[in-house]
């Protein structure tokens, strides 16, 4: 069987956790799941390089208690612009939602507990590439809206059922900035408010209808990303 450019036989993975011995376990048995595991590391900190070099498809980080929040978000923001369409599942050690949270607003796709099977990483991690892919797939498809990263960020949150004070708080930024992104996004979806914005969320993917409930109150929280392509800073969104 032969592959392209566009579609590959395998998902390519790093593994970012301090533990050595849990490092070998998992790249074990991701591998074991059909996953590529093409790099491991113990210093979160140079994730945002290792992801970039590898050109990989999806990232697996432990998150332990010495990295704030604060840390959290700017790396994973960090990773993020460096890697656009990388697929981010973060592994938290304790019940912190301050990390959680940080995690999820710098698009991570999905947060879960150091406690979390293989079996479901591996899921997790399939799933999202497949849909990054499609979207891939699909870049000259006509009529789609072009959404910046952080107005798709704002999006999720505000169809996760948030507010505007609180998207500002879990962003650090103000309240009038989360109204200004909201009104270009509006705009641009063709939609009058945060329901039918919300709404339009959930039926192209942005947000799992059936987790919003444990994305707020739960720790063990997977986001679906959204099917998206980026040029620049510009997300493709297919309506």
């Amino acid at each position: 069987m032969k592959g392209n450019s566009k579609t590959k036989l395998a998902t390519t993975v790093i593994v970012v956790d301090p533990h050595p011995l849990r490092q070998q376990r998992s790249k074990a048995l991701l591998h074991r799941h059909g996953l590529e595991v093409v790099a491991v590391t113990g210093a979160v900190e140079h994730a945002p390089e290792i992801a970039e070099a590898h050109a990989c498809d999806a990232m697996f980080i432990v998150l332990g208690d010495a990295v704030d929040a604060g840390t959290v978000y700017s790396l994973l923001r960090k990773t993020h612009k460096r890697r656009p369409s990388l697929v981010t599942v973060a592994m938290v050690e304790g019940d912190d939602p301050a990390r959680v949270e940080a995690a999820l607003a710098a698009g991570t796709f999905a947060v879960v507990p150091t406690s979390t099977s293989a079996q479901e990483l591996a899921r997790l991690a399939i799933d999202a590439v497949a849909a990054q892919r499609t979207a891939d797939e699909q870049e000259d498809h006509v009529g789609r809206c072009r959404l910046t990263r952080r107005e798709i960020e704002i999006l999720r949150l505000v169809a996760e059922g948030r507010s505007n004070r609180e998207v500002a708080k879990l962003l650090w930024v103000t309240d009038q900035t989360v109204k200004f992104h909201l009104a270009n996004t509006y705009r641009k979806l063709g939609v009058r408010n945060r329901v039918e914005a919300s709404q339009w969320a959930f039926t192209r993917g942005l947000v799992r209808p059936e987790l919003h409930r444990s994305v707020r109150a739960h720790v063990a929280s997977p986001l679906m990303g959204a099917a998206l392509t980026t040029q620049s800073d510009a997300v493709a969104v297919t309506p």
